[in-house]
């Protein structure tokens, strides 16, 4: 107490400088509208950027809750999306009976998703790039299903504890699920050659099989994996290899595994009746 005191006697006369002056300004500024209202206009300036900032930071921070509400929302929607194809498919066949719909799909109901993000990914191997997630057993992960990004097509879980799982990429050679050209429905698989990330080839199309440069690929549905018709991406050249007798496309992918954070687990209710069916085991 005895030092602020002291202080005080000892700096009073530039305490009283500023106190006078604050009170002139004050007096000068209230007196005079011209002033008054430029001090307003420069404080309303100086606290708008002041709050610009403040809003900034803040939103950053909350960056990471706000991309889980959107993934979580991405997974009801694609889930209302196929529900609803679903719904209008049954429609069409009751007033149109065995048409065209009789050789379409009838899995579109059956794909639900769970939001997961991103916890180490690895893009850089040539044949050892793995991703893992934060979801494992205690969410309902399991080996074998497929992962999308909210643009396209990323890999399968390989591997799962409790909490995480193990993805391979499709940036993995050891990886080459079957895709196709959604305009044409001609097949292949995918192969990464361990280049460059954003693009893998489609190999094994058959000489006489129709693209165009520009052309979409999706996923094939012929797994338990993926349901059909998961973009991959666009075509962008064509190539063939000397000795080869089929051809392969260069295909630019939708997903940026440059930035990848936040993926869909596909989960395929039908996955095991469809597995022991082709393998046998449902035979009487």
């Amino acid at each position: 107490m005895r030092n602020l005191v002291n202080f005080i006697l000892k700096n009073v006369h530039w305490l009283l400088f500023f106190l006078l002056t604050f009170f002139s300004l004050y007096l000068f500024i209230h007196n005079n509208e011209f002033q008054r209202s430029k001090y307003l206009s420069v404080y309303q300036e100086i606290a708008g950027r002041v709050y610009l900032v403040s809003n900034s930071v803040e939103s950053y921070m909350n960056l990471k809750t706000i991309n889980s509400d959107l993934m979580q929302r991405i997974a009801v929607l694609e889930q209302e999306m196929r529900d609803s194809k679903k719904a209008v498919e049954t429609l069409s066949e009751q007033v149109f009976p065995i048409d065209v719909h009789e050789y379409e799909s009838v899995y579109s109901n059956v794909f639900s998703f769970i939001p997961a993000q991103v916890i180490n990914n690895q893009i850089a191997r040539m044949d050892n790039n793995y991703i893992t997630l934060n979801k494992g057993t205690l969410a309902g992960v399991r080996e074998d299903m497929g992962v999308l990004s909210p643009n396209g097509i990323v890999g399968v879980v390989i591997s799962v504890s409790p909490h995480f799982s193990k993805v391979i990429p499709i940036l993995n050679p050891k990886y080459q699920p079957n895709c196709k050209i959604k305009r044409t429905d001609y097949f292949g698989t995918l192969s990464w050659d361990g280049k460059d990330p954003r693009y893998i080839s489609l190999k094994e199309l058959p000489q006489h099989a129709a693209f165009n440069i520009g052309d979409t690929i999706v996923t094939s549905g012929f797994s338990t994996v993926f349901p059909e018709g998961v973009s991959v991406g666009t075509v962008e050249d064509t190539f063939k290899k000397k000795g080869e007798n089929y051809n392969s496309l260069k295909v630019k992918l939708f997903t940026n595994f440059s930035a990848l954070s936040e993926v869909l687990i596909v989960v395929n209710a039908l996955k095991d009746e469809q597995l022991n069916l082709e393998k046998g085991e449902n035979d009487e």
